[in-house]
């Protein structure tokens, strides 16, 4: 009663009470409207593969109404299958990888650790594969637990929807690395990578203009 103004003779006990409650339950509403997306919190980029961002935002919005131990293990079977789908889309787009590593089509661990091998090559690069196995390794491992264990709770399966994000993040992020974006060029004076592009002095040259500090780095074209 203490909430409401006690000028107004019209608020019953009965009646405070009403309007509180109805203040409470349009809070709930606009909560279950517009709570933060799990998927928020991490840097996901998967908009060339539909169907998995389908399936992984679709578990995002489950977390917002969990009633049950089911709801959790259907979470945790969403995020499985997406990394299963990955595995059959990143064979595909290496058709030698299941011969040559005795691997099959649904061997997400087995698949990943090799693309991996493939999109981060070299010594300059073996802290990476290492850290981009052992979250291959969490996401595959967190996924299973919770679809098989009646017992685990809401951040166990945000938990497991968060690895299988990065997951697929890391796989994408490393395949632009392959594709040459460690070679995108830096400025030599302040390493700063925000630069325009103007033409040269020849046809074959243009010149690279640094944002940050004003440096002009002449590049030749390669034909």
């Amino acid at each position: 009663m203490n909430l409401y103004t006690q000028n107004e003779f019209y608020f019953s006990a009965d009646e405070a009470y009403s309007f509180h409650m109805g203040i409470t339950q349009r809070l709930q509403a606009r909560h279950h409207q517009t709570f933060k997306h799990v998927i928020d919190e991490v840097p996901l980029d998967i908009d060339g593969v539909k169907s998995i961002s389908r399936r992984l935002n679709s578990a995002a919005l489950k977390l917002n109404d969990v009633s049950g131990p089911e709801d959790l293990q259907s979470i945790g079977l969403t995020c499985r299958e997406s990394l299963i789908e990955l595995a059959g889309i990143l064979a595909q787009g290496n058709p030698a990888l299941l011969k040559d590593h005795g691997l099959k089509a649904a061997d997400f661990k087995g698949i990943a650790k090799a693309v991996i091998s493939i999109y981060a090559a070299g010594r300059q690069n073996s802290n990476l594969r290492k850290r981009c196995r052992n979250l291959i390794e969490a996401a595959w491992d967190q996924s299973s637990e919770v679809v098989h264990s009646p017992n685990k709770n809401v951040p166990d399966a945000k938990i497991c929807l968060l690895f299988t994000c990065s997951a697929v993040s890391v796989i994408q992020n490393i395949f632009l690395k392959y594709l040459g974006f460690d070679n995108e060029p830096k400025c030599p004076e302040c390493r700063s990578m925000d630069y325009d592009i103007s033409d040269g002095g020849s046809p074959d040259e243009f010149i690279l203009i640094c944002n940050s500090c004003g440096h002009e780095t002449p590049v030749a074209q390669e034909i």
